[in-house]
């Protein structure tokens, strides 16, 4: 099967289990609500990645380190770029080598709780889809390439600045390390700080 069609499929069961735990928490304190004059925002995160997303990829030998971060401007509550950067290595089955990347990259982002389902109260969680592109470099085959990127992330709002991350990520491209479509799925904790 399409390794897009799978990922799809799980971004959307995702998607809807978040709706279900979002909706059943309802928090109404003022100190979690968004201030929007905090239109930038930084972030980091830490976390694990895999080459690929069938079922013999799922070994404890093709598991990397994740590393991201990045900045972004909230134009509307709903509506953010995010500028950012990912690396630095993936494993792969076929071999024991650590192949080096860099991977830069612009994203949309869409606070879904303000733009499907604002009824609710959920300033002190929310989720944001990611969609974009962005510069693959493979220090292994020495040459770029231009990848798409799609995330889901949870956010927890900790205080007036500081928000906890969840987030499930992949990178998409054709020749990314086998020759075809191949996929950089991910899983990474962080948090993001909110400058006025």
């Amino acid at each position: 099967m399409n390794k897009i069609v799978v990922l799809q499929k799980e971004i959307i069961a995702i998607f809807f289990l978040s709706l279900f735990i979002i909706c059943s928490a309802d928090t109404t304190s003022d100190i979690y609500m968004i201030d929007y004059n905090q239109k930038w925002q930084v972030s980091t995160s830490l976390g694990t990645q895999m080459s690929g997303i069938k079922s013999e990829d799922f070994v404890s030998s093709n598991y990397s380190p994740l590393y991201n971060i990045s900045a972004g401007y909230w134009f509307t509550p709903s509506l953010s770029i995010l500028l950012g950067y990912k690396g630095f290595y993936f494993n792969l089955i076929s071999d024991n080598e650590k192949h080096y990347y860099g991977y830069y990259y612009g994203e949309v982002v869409f606070n879904i709780n303000k733009l499907i389902i604002n009824k609710c109260d959920f300033s002190q969680w929310y989720f944001n889809i990611h969609a974009g592109s962005g510069y693959f470099y493979n220090y292994d085959y020495k040459r770029p390439n231009i990848c798409a990127n799609l995330s889901v992330s949870y956010n927890y709002r900790l205080s007036e600045r500081f928000i906890a991350n969840a987030i499930v990520s992949s990178i998409m491209g054709w020749d990314i390390y086998q020759g075809n479509e191949d996929i950089l799925s991910g899983l990474s904790l962080g948090v993001s700080y909110l400058l006025k």
